[in-house]
């Protein structure tokens, strides 16, 4: 089918056979008001990347396109976006998507989001006897929710990304691409 329709990535198919990545189409969640579509220049390599394809966070879903250090060109805005426009160089990084209707979203606090996608990825802070688990939102490895067609997200390492405005941003002209990917 191809874009818009699809997006192609290098996939990886088995967590035991983490460097064998395949090319092949997936599908992206459902394009709504506020979401950019870009078309991507390149895309930064992170340690995180290569722990979630080799399971050294546990089992991810298969297959997976990591990458989380995304720079393109915007190809398609929502009709709500503000902050963007096609033909923009943007960037996307480790979040992609949250509600932005509750009140952990309306306090710049989204990544506590209840509705956002994301592993709940347990990371532990000890005070004192107290225990406290955050969670993380990806850009990749994530289910959004049934009504955004309750597909995984995949990463950077594609031909498009999907992002809501939020967690898109301009990339100023004097920064070359390969330099603002890992930023």
């Amino acid at each position: 089918m191809g874009y818009p329709d699809t997006f192609e990535g290098f996939m990886v198919r088995d967590q035991e056979k983490w460097t064998e990545f395949h090319k092949q189409e997936f599908t992206p969640k459902k394009f709504q008001d506020r979401d950019i579509d870009i078309k991507i220049i390149c895309c930064g390599v992170c340690g995180s990347d290569v722990h979630t394809i080799n399971k050294g966070w546990g089992p991810a879903p298969m297959p997976l396109c990591v990458g989380h250090e995304v720079i393109g060109t915007a190809v398609k805005v929502g009709e709500k976006v503000t902050t963007v426009k096609v033909g923009d160089r943007v960037g996307v990084g480790a979040q992609i998507w949250s509600c932005m209707e509750c009140k952990p979203c309306k306090t710049d606090n989204e990544n506590y989001c209840p509705k956002k996608i994301g592993r709940n990825l347990m990371l532990f802070l000890f005070f004192r006897t107290r225990v406290l688990t955050v969670l993380t939102t990806d850009t990749y490895g994530a289910p959004y929710p049934e009504e955004m067609g309750g597909v995984i997200s995949q990463g950077g390492y594609s031909s498009h990304i999907r992002a809501h405005e939020y967690f898109t941003f301009k990339i100023p002209d004097g920064i070359p691409s390969e330099e603002a990917a890992p930023m």
